[in-house]
């Protein structure tokens, strides 16, 4: 087959058509990038600098975002600091108010006391309660509320009356005590107030405790042993021993 044969103003019209075509392509893809220059074929000096320019506007836009990120965190770290700032205020108008209040509690009253003999290890002393006389009823039998006020025809413990028991032994275990017998004294006296009244030094033991008989009269005041106290003519230590005085 013979091969085809083109006028001149074909081939004039086709290479004109090529020449549009390719500026149809040139424009649409600058249309789609949005760059006049799309590679170094276009035009290597302009599309280099353009590779340049773009880096470094890339960097930028890098350090416009670290920047923000920068302002970000220092502005949390203002918020931080003014709320600091306002619990600091918050905290001394507290303290202010502090110390503007009066104090809740004054001394009413103050009480100061001394009580004779008293020792570490016994704070009762050596006080006596010798005919002391009750400000408000006394509560002895048990009822409660303390209402039952105690009178010289009542007794502590149980209704007046004797008390019987077993015969008293005397000191040797055996004999039964009779009237003849006596605790301290010469032989065959009645009774201690008598003829066999005990003298000056004489003790008894009761219960491991003993009991002293002395002629002088009861110490009283400051005159009474630490540790001791007095109920009637009968002075009692710590250990439960007793001195009976005659006067």
């Amino acid at each position: 087959m013979s091969g085809i044969v083109l006028s001149s103003s074909v081939r004039q019209n086709l290479l004109s058509l090529q020449s549009t075509a390719d500026l149809l392509a040139t424009t649409q893809s600058r249309l789609s990038t949005g760059n006049k220059v799309n590679s170094a074929l276009d035009n290597p000096t302009n599309f280099f600098t353009a590779q340049s320019l773009d880096n470094r506007a890339s960097d930028i836009n890098n350090l416009l975002d670290g920047i923000a990120n920068g302002v970000q965190v220092l502005q949390a770290a203002n918020t931080g600091i003014t709320s600091l700032s306002k619990l600091l205020d918050s905290a001394k108008s507290i303290a202010n108010q502090a110390l503007q209040t009066t104090v809740g509690y004054s001394t009413k009253s103050n009480v100061s006391t001394t009580i004779a003999g008293a020792t570490a290890t016994d704070l009762r002393g050596t006080t006596t309660y010798t005919s002391t006389t009750a400000l408000s009823n006394v509560l002895f039998s048990g009822a409660a509320g303390g209402t039952t006020v105690a009178t010289g025809s009542t007794t502590l413990g149980g209704a007046s009356a004797g008390l019987t028991g077993s015969a008293v032994k005397a000191g040797d275990g055996t004999t039964t005590f009779v009237a003849t017998l006596k605790l301290a004294g010469t032989a065959g006296a009645t009774t201690i107030a008598a003829n066999g009244a005990p003298t000056d030094g004489e003790t008894l033991t009761v219960d491991g405790h003993t009991i002293t008989f002395k002629t002088a009269d009861v110490p009283t005041g400051t005159n009474i042993p630490s540790g001791s106290g007095t109920v009637g003519n009968v002075l009692t230590d710590g250990n439960g021993n007793s001195t009976v005085y005659l006067g």
